[in-house]
This record gives structure tokens, C-alpha cells and sequence, in this order.
């Protein structure tokens, strides 16, 4: 469940350690069995630091693992699925590389992957059917995220305020960067912090045009 909240908001276990102050092995699967295979929770004040981070209070934190503990998901809370035969489910989903995304008929109309020029990677069975991935293959984005890292996106996920998000339009550069909900919408881009920011204006109801949240990165 934790691992859910991150990746809900953007983040690896990895990346919700450091942005709580802590080790970034901190929520990794391995640290999560005690040396007899019995599920181990961290310290209380790292996981109440992450809690912060995601802005979920404690009490619904708690109220969620208590409903999933009595269904008989003992360890899923932390985010390792409790049935051996789900470890490792997983299933292929659409990816290209982030340089390829300003080609032509890679969208329907309505923003999802089409055609024979999409590659194939695995991803966890329980994103929901209409995720794809995409991977980072120049350092334009470092140190925010470097070349080789991959995202997952959702066409139809709804966008709040702060949400990670792809930017893609048909014949140009695809865009990634934070959303910035207002009249019109903005995008701010990952870009180096030395360079000057320039948001982008994000229009209505425009053909080739589509926003789609990013629900999870490797960093």
C-alpha cells in the first residue's frame, strides 16, 4: 500500500526515501522480511516521515492498512502482495523511447497507443490495462531525471495540481514536466535548474495534443 501511494504520486520507494530525509534502501522489497520470513515494518518516524512526504495522514493510513490486513493481505500494506503466485505478475505494455514520441499516428484520437511502432516492455499486471511506458534515452533531463530512467504513464488518469505529466503533440518534441492546473493549464518542464524556465501553455480542445500523468519513475 505504501508502495501504491507512491507510486500514485510519481515516486519509487527509492525516491519516496530520499525525499523523506532517509536512505534511499529504506523501503526497498529486501528490508521488508525479518530473518525468520516474517513481514518487518520500518521505524515508526520513517514511516511517518513518508506519510508526510505523501500528505496522507497516519489515521488514514492505518484505517487502509486494517482493511487490507483483513482480507488476508498480511504484507501487502508495505507493498508486497502476500499470494506467491502474484509476485511476479506481470504483463507487456506499449513503450517507445521519450525521442520518438513527436512522430506521427503513435494516438488514437483519444490520446491511447496505436499502430506497429511500439515496442513492448513488462510492467507490474496491476497498472491498469491503458498504461504505457516510456524511456528516457538522452540526459536532457538530468539531474531531474537522467538518461535510461522510464516512466509510466496513464492516458486517462485524471490531473491535479503538481501531477508529473507527459506533454506530447504531433510533430514536436515531447514534453515532461509538472502540471500547473489554472485557466489555461501550464506545464513547467523538467529542465536543468541553470536554465531559464519557461512554462508552456497547455490549450483546450486540440487536435494531435495530449497530457498524460506520469504514476510511476525509476529514477
Amino acid at each position: 500500500m505504501l508502495d501504491t501511494l507512491a507510486f500514485e504520486r510519481g515516486l519509487t520507494p527509492s525516491a519516496l526515501a530520499k525525499a523523506a530525509g532517509l536512505d534511499a534502501t529504506t523501503f526497498n522489497p529486501s528490508r521488508r522480511v525479518g530473518g525468520h520470513g516474517g513481514y518487518r515494518w520500518p521505524a515508526m518516524p520513517s514511516l511517518l516521515a513518508a506519510l508526510s512526504v505523501l500528505h496522507v495522514p497516519w489515521s488514514v493510513f492505518a484505517q487502509q492498512v486494517e482493511g487490507v490486513e483483513a482480507q488476508g493481505m498480511r504484507g501487502s500494506a508495505l507493498g508486497a502482495p502476500a499470494p506467491t503466485q502474484h509476485r511476479h505478475a506481470v504483463r507487456q505494455a506499449p513503450a517507445l523511447p521519450l525521442s520518438r514520441l513527436s512522430e506521427t499516428r503513435l494516438y488514437d484520437e483519444q490520446g491511447y497507443p496505436v499502430g506497429l511502432k511500439w515496442e513492448h516492455a513488462m510492467l507490474p499486471s496491476s497498472l491498469p490495462a491503458e498504461a504505457y511506458s516510456v524511456r528516457v534515452d538522452s540526459p536532457t533531463l538530468e539531474p531531474t531525471l537522467r538518461e535510461g530512467s522510464s516512466l509510466v504513464l496513464l492516458p486517462d488518469h485524471p490531473l491535479r495540481r503538481s501531477d508529473r505529466v507527459l506533454l506530447v503533440r504531433q510533430g514536436q518534441a515531447p514534453v515532461v514536466g509538472i502540471w500547473q492546473a489554472g485557466l489555461p493549464p501550464v506545464i513547467t518542464p523538467f529542465y536543468d535548474p541553470s536554465a531559464e524556465l519557461q512554462s508552456i501553455v497547455v490549450p483546450e480542445n486540440t487536435s494531435g495534443l495530449w497530457v498524460h500523468r506520469i504514476v510511476m519513475m525509476t529514477l
